[in-house]
């Protein structure tokens, strides 16, 4: 037991837990945005898809959830250390910005009409998805340029689920604060 505390005091157990539940969780992330690429390039654009885009999204918007909840119950209850909550939001981060972004393309690919754009999305994949991870920035942070605009439901949904996402990042990181040990090492 006293050995455990230590490892994790230390940071080696609590970054091979991390990278451990973060790997099943982006497993699962990049499994279900990669799933997108072999249906969506499909050349009609039928509801169901819009349904399972939204669906997944909302499967893995629950399992981000619960990713966060159990990892900073850990560290609020074992470790205490700013640097591990600062490793854990921005995994998680980079987890929400990179599977959204996947998300938000796979309805363009679908149907362009999903979005209107005041840039060129009508470029190469590469230049596609980095227009996306763009609006995915840019809607996590909350700051909305409007020169990308979801126009369908379906768009709008994951939208609302990635600033719901991020609020819920931000909220439980803030609210915590309090519990967090800073060394000065």
């Amino acid at each position: 037991m006293e050995e455990t505390i230590k490892t994790i005091s230390t940071g080696k157990g609590f970054y091979g837990q991390l990278f451990k539940k973060v790997l099943l969780t982006a497993t699962a992330v990049i499994a279900i945005s990669l799933s997108y690429i072999f249906w969506a390039q499909a050349d009609t654009d039928i509801l169901w898809q819009h349904i399972l885009i939204v669906g997944l999204a909302l499967i893995k918007t629950v399992i981000i959830v619960r990713l966060t909840f159990t990892q900073l119950a850990k560290i609020i209850g074992e470790s205490h250390q700013l640097a591990h909550v600062l490793t854990l939001f921005a995994v998680l981060i980079v987890l929400i910005v990179f599977s959204f972004t996947a998300d938000y393309h796979a309805l363009y690919v679908l149907n362009p009409g999903n979005f209107k754009s005041s840039t060129a999305l009508n470029g190469s994949f590469l230049v596609q998805f980095f227009e996306f991870i763009y609006f995915s920035m840019i809607t996590f942070s909350s700051v909305g340029y409007g020169d990308i605009v979801p126009i369908s439901i379906s768009g709008k949904i994951l939208v609302i689920l990635e600033i719901f996402l991020s609020f819920l990042v931000l909220v439980f990181g803030i609210a915590n604060i309090n519990r967090i040990h800073v060394d000065n090492k």
